[in-house]
């Protein structure tokens, strides 16, 4: 059985904060890195604006030269964060390697996270903005910007070394006359507020809560908690970004009522559009509940050319349907959708039942399904 992110815990709504287990050996520090490697490889490109920052005591370093993988030659995560701190006159005191968005510029990532985040949607739910996956890399005495809070839900796991994290679940502890900064993010276009003027040394005797995780488990925290974060040692963490709107949003999460057919009906998919915003039509809504709500990266494998005669489930990753405008089924996975024919139906539902591992036959009508699911990382040629 694949391992998962969700601790059950997470559905509780009473719970504001916690340190909890995680179970899901594919997400490893190699896999993180390599992902962040590509994010940096993405970004000294021109492709993308938004995938990274490297701040050294402080400053923003704009040379791709500088950030990972600049130099040309294959380093571990702490190989490059020990050339970067001896690279400053005296030795940098504080640096951050931040990459957003890792499982838009890595497909095992993303396959690896649509997997383990999947007993989300019966667990909690989706939330009504997007998911996007982060990595921290580095040694600082506070996270860059100081205490703060975003309307985002976060499960931040620890792969290597220590990490602190103080929380403060109401506003009625900031002193009076604090500068609040507000900001607006601009992936999850949802709000944000900074206190940055205020040192943690002096307020973390005000109704704080400090988590300290051990490497191989995580901190959950709601939308809207003010925090802020430190590495007691050069560390490497791995976030899970769940946007929920809004600090305080009445209805942040919504369910979703896919039973273990993978069936989810038109009017559902039209009531999630509306909710969340996200999508232009079912289809491409069917498809974001597929990978979990994230926006992911395409699969690089050329589509095999011949049907398989058998496959065999790789993943618990979602496969989900809904009957189509012209009679014909829609069916979806790791964020791909595509139409297929109605007699497909009853051999999508009993595949979506199925246990990782299971194989099972192809009648003939479903042939060109199969491949689909193959080319997309559902299914092996058994």
């Amino acid at each position: 059985m694949r391992g998962t992110l969700i601790n059950p815990a997470i559905g509780d709504r009473n719970v504001h904060w916690m340190v909890c287990d995680w179970d899901l050996a594919e997400l490893d520090q190699d896999l993180v890195w390599q992902a962040g490697l590509a994010a940096a490889r993405a970004r000294a490109s021109g492709e993308f604006t938004d995938a990274l920052k490297l701040l050294v005591d402080g400053s923003f370093v704009p040379d791709p030269a500088a950030w990972p993988g600049g130099a040309g030659a294959a380093e571990s995560p702490w190989q490059w964060l020990d050339r970067t701190v001896r690279s400053v006159e005296g030795e940098a005191e504080a640096v951050l390697y931040y990459a957003r968005g890792l499982q838009e510029y890595h497909r095992g990532l993303f396959e690896v996270l649509v997997g383990g985040l999947a007993p989300l949607l019966t667990t909690v739910g989706l939330p009504r903005g997007y998911i996007e996956s982060e990595l921290f890399l580095g040694r600082y005495s506070a996270t860059p910007g100081g205490i703060h809070r975003e309307g985002c839900t976060n499960l931040h796991m620890v792969l290597q070394g220590k990490k602190v994290m103080h929380l403060w679940n109401t506003s009625d502890w900031i002193p009076r006359g604090t500068d609040v900064r507000a900001d607006t993010d601009p992936l999850g276009n949802v709000e944000e507020e900074y206190l940055p003027d205020l040192a943690v040394a002096d307020v973390e005797h005000l109704t704080t809560t400090t988590l300290r995780p051990g490497a191989g488990q995580a901190m959950f925290w709601r939308s809207g908690i003010w925090h802020v974060g430190d590495t007691p040692e050069p560390s490497l963490s791995f976030n899970v970004a769940m946007y929920t709107g809004s600090f305080n949003n009445p209805r942040p999460w919504t369910e979703v009522p896919a039973g273990p057919d993978g069936h989810l009906g038109r009017e559902w998919l039209a009531e999630y559009r509306a909710f969340a915003g996200l999508a232009e039509d079912d289809a491409a809504a069917l498809a974001l509940v597929s990978a979990i709500g994230m926006r992911g990266i395409a699969p690089q494998d050329p589509e095999p050319g011949l049907p398989p005669a058998a496959i065999r489930r790789r993943t618990p990753a979602p496969l989900l349907w809904t009957p189509g405008d012209d009679g014909s089924l829609l069916v979806a996975t790791h964020g791909a959708v595509r139409s297929f024919p109605a007699g497909t139906r009853d051999w999508v539902a009993d595949l979506a039942g199925r246990s990782v591992g299971d194989t099972v036959q192809v009648p003939a009508g479903a042939a060109d399904l199969a491949r689909w699911l193959t080319w997309q990382s559902f299914a092996d040629a058994a």
